[in-house]
């Protein structure tokens, strides 16, 4: 049966769902616990509180901050104040830079030869995002006829090697774990197997690091065996979620989790205390 599961996107970021179905999907799909955690963005976690509530879920408020560690990396905030100003200060400047990098992907598209309303994008993700991403942008390609699916937008256009390729903007690591620290989360490395830095843990621990995502989608039997060791001599929490997108999955909720143990020790490394009742 699952229980806790702390990686999973909404409409405010790249997911497919809203707060309210997704915390209603997570409940009919036997999930005791999960985590919001939205790309560099809290704005939708009053409605994941409200629809968690309606669901019979608990919720626990989290962020997906990009972060830069010799190369991108994404660390996950657990517990956090949603609400916390520098956050929100250092949030905001991102979601500027978010619009900014959206523009830039936009023109190297119409350079080769796929153009999209930019404009247009922008005008409607923001009534239903907090932040615009890639995936917003593959949708443009794809309802602009330039390609045959998603997948074919990121292998051509927007992948790490695509032709429009624009790297997120970035905090530097030590910094994001900063912001989380300081709104009273514990700061998570997520999906170890796809950033490939486990040479540089040692100074990710020294930086503050709370936790290690074990089970991920992305994460076969080895993985999991490598991480949960590495987590052990590091003296980690071994965290873990469906990282859920939308509902063409899988993954889906649930589908990676950790127990109510590993969820309580997590808890526990949090600077401010956090009801899970």
């Amino acid at each position: 049966m699952p229980y806790a599961d702390l990686h999973s996107h909404t409409v405010f970021s790249d997911g497919a769902l809203t707060p309210e179905a997704l915390t209603a999907l997570a409940a009919r799909r036997g999930v005791r616990v999960l985590a919001v955690t939205d790309h560099d963005t809290t704005a939708g976690l009053a409605r994941a509180a409200a629809g968690a509530r309606a669901a019979g879920v608990t919720l626990v408020t989290g962020i997906e901050i990009s972060a830069h560690f010799t190369r991108e990396i994404h660390i996950l905030g657990h517990f956090i104040d949603p609400e916390n100003p520098p956050l929100l200060t250092a949030l905001s400047r991102r979601a500027v830079e978010r619009q900014e990098r959206v523009r830039e992907i936009a023109a190297r598209l119409a350079s080769a030869g796929v153009p999209i309303d930019v404009d247009a994008l922008l005008a409607e993700v923001a009534g239903q995002a907090a932040n615009i991403g890639r995936p917003h942008v593959a949708r443009a390609l794809l309802a602009a006829g330039h390609v045959a699916s998603l997948e074919e937008a990121f292998r051509i256009y927007l992948g790490n090697d695509g032709a429009a390729y624009v790297p997120v903007p970035r905090l530097d690591a030590s910094t994001a774990i900063a912001l989380i620290h300081g709104a009273g989360g514990t700061a998570s490395l997520a999906h170890p197997g796809i950033e490939g830095i486990d040479e540089h843990l040692p100074a990710l621990v020294d930086a503050g690091l709370d936790g290690l995502e074990i089970r991920h989608p992305a994460h076969d039997a080895d993985r999991i065996a490598r991480y949960a060791g590495l987590a052990g001599l590091f003296r980690l929490c071994a965290t873990g979620g469906s990282d859920f997108h939308g509902p063409d999955g899988p993954p889906y909720p649930g589908d990676h989790t950790i127990s109510a143990e590993g969820l309580a020790a997590l808890r526990d490394r949090a600077p401010r205390p956090y009801d899970l009742a």
